[in-house]
């Protein structure tokens, strides 16, 4: 009987272990979202346009898409100047898919977001004539984001696909790229006065049992950025995906009905015991 009742303890401890996920991905993609706004006057945002997000378990493959994207944010006019942020796209596509029907077996996922024909102008007016202050124009960007887990080793990595992208600020050329251009992470294309451009931008934190990688395959900032007595700030982000892996396999702490089961048994584990020695008594 005491044999027995160990057992039972025993498979008790296994109950609550089980009960516990060891691994869990999530994945998301967004086409494009903005926030940019003059200093002291409330914040403008567009998007996140076709965002699509997914979490195992079970494994999933999700999709959304938008036809084009046609937004303008007004600036305000200062002094007669009227400053105007104008965003515009064709098609954009967004994926997110991680593989596995329980937590126990997710090995892999990923992310990916399409932005094509994409235009983004910041045009400044006085009298009726315009001035290009930032034009940044694309045939289509990228973002793709993975993470796979083989043995105890997960990876994740992201890349970023520029075709035909063009750059200008104030009406001087930055940067011109062909066909399917790669650029290195976090590839600073400009720089200046508040102003930033960053191509196939990546964020990597690794918390605990927690890691996430984002990549952009576009990123703009404004910081305190000055434009004919006005301050801009935010940002725009063209082609985000997003993975991020979870493994809670370390030491479980049990749920309380699991605890009284396991208590109930040290209860009769040691009741057990003192009969077995009042009987040799």
């Amino acid at each position: 009987m005491f044999r027995q009742i160990i057992i039972g303890t025993a498979a008790l401890f296994g109950l609550a272990s089980a009960a516990q996920a060891t691994v869990e991905i999530s994945t998301t993609a967004r086409g494009l979202f903005s926030s940019v706004r003059v200093v002291g006057q409330p914040l403008t945002s567009v998007g996140p346009v076709a965002p699509v997000s997914g979490r195992t378990s079970p494994g999933y493959s999700l999709n959304n898409s938008a036809a084009s994207l046609a937004a303008s944010v007004g600036l305000g006019t200062v002094s007669g100047v009227t400053a105007t942020l104008g965003l515009s796209s064709g098609a954009i596509a967004s994926a997110a898919s991680a593989n596995g029907t329980t937590p126990l077996d997710t090995s892999s996922g990923s992310a990916s977001a399409t932005v094509n024909n994409l235009d983004i102008g910041l045009v400044t007016s006085l009298l009726g004539v315009p001035t290009s202050i930032l034009s940044l124009t694309a045939g289509q960007v990228q973002s793709f984001t993975t993470v796979n887990k083989v043995g105890g080793v997960t990876t994740l990595s992201g890349q970023a696909i520029l075709s035909n992208l063009n750059l200008s600020v104030l009406g001087a050329p930055i940067l011109n790229l062909g066909s399917n251009a790669q650029v290195a992470p976090n590839f600073v294309a400009y720089d200046k006065g508040g102003l930033k451009v960053t191509l196939n931008q990546q964020f990597a934190s690794n918390f605990d049992s927690t890691r996430v990688l984002i990549t952009n395959a576009i990123g703009i900032s404004f910081s305190n950025y000055l434009l004919d007595g006005r301050s801009l700030s935010g940002s725009i982000t063209v082609g985000q995906s997003l993975a991020e892996f979870m493994d809670s396999s370390g030491d479980p702490v049990p749920e309380p009905a699991a605890w009284a089961q396991m208590l109930a048994g040290f209860g009769l584990a040691g009741a057990a015991a003192r009969l077995r020695r009042a009987l040799r008594a």
